[in-house]
């Protein structure tokens, strides 16, 4: 199973965007019924136009994740942490915003190391 770590910022979002509430919503619900052991189980779930895991940043993995939720409307940055020996993952959400927000955080690479909320 998967859980997500700080799930306060995506119901924060859903209040200052009511428009997307069902999609993250379903996201949400979809995230914690997953059983996800490594990076490829992500894109087995979502589809490679759904996500998009990042890669190295300044030669460190950097074990992020982009969802694209809501027809690309919204995007949430996040970090995997796989436990083997429990059989679960943790995701901590990074960001959550618009898609407009996100291609400001992308232009100035961003993406590797925002952390809104700690």
């Amino acid at each position: 199973m998967v859980r997500i770590i700080k799930i306060q910022p995506l119901t924060d979002f859903i209040k200052l965007h009511a428009q997307y509430s069902n999609c993250i919503n379903t996201w949400i619900q979809t995230v914690k019924k997953s059983n996800w052991q490594k990076p490829q189980d992500i894109v087995d779930k979502f589809g490679t136009k759904a996500i998009d895991i990042l890669g190295k940043h300044n030669k460190k993995v950097t074990d992020r994740v982009v969802f694209d939720v809501g027809g690309n409307n919204v995007r949430i940055i996040a970090k995997y942490v796989f436990h083997e020996k429990l059989k679960s993952a943790r995701l901590y959400i990074k960001w959550i915003g618009t898609h407009a927000e996100y291609d400001k955080l992308e232009k100035g690479k961003q993406q590797y190391t925002i952390d809104l909320f700690k």
